[in-house]
């Protein structure tokens, strides 16, 4: 089930929290373990649903989730004062919620990833299929990889209406100025992108749930566990 929605202050400093432990580590090794596998996850989701999105013209969203959100986004505007943003958000928008799910995904990824670089490190492991598979074995924490599919299939119920409303983005076009007036003008321009990869797209929803529903039978298959049942 999915876990009860916290404040945006809350979720801003636990993305803050994860970034902050990566930022004091001190081993080169970790860092570059780190990097590669970042790489290796967005090569490989792009690659596995690839073919799967190509009917739905989802090519630009999933490069922007993989690549632009997932690996090179810079959230140190968000993360370095968030009770400020939770507030000016509350200013410019009537609900957070997708963006609390957008961060709270981020976060739960950062942490993850951390867990995995470690498992490598540990294991004295190039990053391969094979020690890739025995790094999410090792590092187990399979409620918080459902959580991130079941954070995902949300945000999808939240955000598909969007992609086809005249009003919602010409809502979202007046926020870009507050936006800047509150500090928040890379975020906006970031969200501005997903915004349109997502209008690129054909029936949001039904290609965004084939995708999950593919990505969480993957996910079963490698950790060797029935989500279903945590």
């Amino acid at each position: 089930m999915i876990v009860a929605p916290r404040p945006l202050g809350d979720a801003l400093a636990a993305l803050g929290e994860a970034r902050a432990i990566i930022a004091e580590r001190r081993d080169p090794l970790f860092h570059q373990r780190l990097a590669e596998l970042r790489y290796w996850q967005c090569a490989h989701v792009a690659t596995f649903h690839g073919a799967r999105v190509t009917p739905y013209d989802g090519a630009p969203l999933l490069r922007f989730l993989t690549q632009r959100f997932y690996r090179d986004a810079d959230w140190s505007e968000l993360t370095g004062r968030p009770e400020k943003v939770a507030l000016a958000v509350d200013r410019i928008v009537d609900r957070d919620r997708p963006l609390v799910i957008a961060i709270e995904l981020q976060a739960a990824a950062e942490s993850l990833d951390i867990a995995m670089a470690d498992a490598l490190v540990a294991e004295h492991a190039t990053l391969n299929p094979y020690s890739y598979i025995r790094a999410i074995r090792r590092v187990g924490r399979h409620e918080a990889r459902l959580q991130q599919v079941l954070w995902l299939e949300e945000l999808v119920e939240l955000v598909a209406g969007y992609a086809d409303s005249r009003t919602a983005w010409w809502a979202f076009k007046l926020a870009r100025t507050p936006a800047r007036t509150f500090g928040l003008a890379a975020t906006y321009d970031l969200l501005a992108e997903g915004f349109a990869a997502m209008r690129a797209a054909r029936d949001l929803k039904a290609g965004t749930h084939e995708v999950i529903a593919a990505q969480r039978a993957r996910l079963e298959r490698v950790i060797g566990a029935d989500l279903g049942r945590l």
